[in-house]
């Protein structure tokens, strides 16, 4: 695979995503983070952060006393990445076929950034550059969105989004049980440059930003063409695909991965509808 095929999709996102959703992002994986792996690594291990987005969690693992290195497919996320955790290093390649000396004492992937990753082939070529990169007794962290969770949420509805005074964005998610295939759609509404703020229109934006509104909020967004009709509007679809807890422990052990463990975010070993998986595993000697 050369540079030129690597996943860079997520380019015409960078800007949004490092604006709104990395932070939060950042603060929902850093929970797991700490309980599943850092708890078993010594204060300064060296982390590489597979998909690693706008860079926030690498800054804050950076501040924490890690060395982290982050690698992402797209430049762009990278450019704001260099930005947010400036001390950090990063890698442009693709997850699915980077080559990196086995230095590192554990890789992560949050967000089920592994989700976009559409055939059990390619997962298997990630988890080979994972187990490659590890030092022995490394250990390897990744969250996928599985088939039940995805057939129960992902129904086509607005799941999130913000509007602030200038801009909005919503994210809808599809899925297909009969192929395990689907995707998120981010919609971004943009005001016109010349536009004058009407102040009354922006205190009722932000005040739909609060969590207690949430669903009015979702519910504006999903009529907002209505709302905002000189606004202009883009869309970006994202495929993905569900792949069952099953195949992936088997694509793990291909590769040569042991102790293998899966659990919920809460540490729960019974996978359910409600949330997604966490796989856990090591690069034996």
């Amino acid at each position: 695979m050369v540079l030129s095929d690597r996943y860079a999709e997520y380019d015409t996102w960078a800007w949004l995503y490092n604006q709104t959703m990395g932070g939060q992002y950042c603060q929902n994986q850093l929970r797991p983070l700490e309980r599943l792996l850092l708890s078993k690594l010594a204060p300064n291990a060296k982390l590489l952060d597979l998909c690693c987005g706008t860079g926030q969690l690498v800054e804050m693992l950076a501040q924490q006393g890690y060395q982290v290195t982050g690698l992402d497919g797209s430049e762009a996320m990278l450019h704001y990445a260099q930005q947010n955790a400036p001390q950090a290093q990063f890698v442009l390649a693709d997850a699915r076929s980077f080559q990196l000396p086995p230095l590192f004492d554990a890789v992560f992937s949050t967000s089920a950034s592994l989700n976009h990753i559409m055939t059990l082939d390619n997962l298997k070529a990630v988890f080979q550059s994972v187990h490659a990169s590890l030092q022995s007794n490394g250990l390897f962290l990744f969250d996928l969105n599985h088939p039940a969770q995805m057939e129960k949420w992902w129904g086509g509805q607005v799941a999130e989004g913000e509007i602030a005074v200038n801009y909005a964005w919503s994210i809808t998610p599809m899925y297909d049980a009969i192929d395990r295939t689907g995707y998120f759609q981010v919609a971004i509404f943009q005001a016109p440059q010349a536009e004058q703020i009407n102040l009354f229109k922006g205190s009722i934006y932000r005040l739909l930003n609060l969590s207690l509104l949430t669903r009015l909020r979702l519910k504006v967004l999903s009529q907002f063409q209505n709302w905002e009709q000189n606004w202009q509007r883009s869309s970006i679809r994202y495929s993905v695909r569900g792949h069952t807890v099953e195949e992936v422990e088997s694509a793990l052990k291909s590769v040569g991965f042991t102790e293998i463990s899966v659990q919920t975010i809460d540490g729960d070993p019974a996978i359910d509808a409600n949330h997604s998986a966490y796989f856990l595993c090591c690069k034996s000697t």
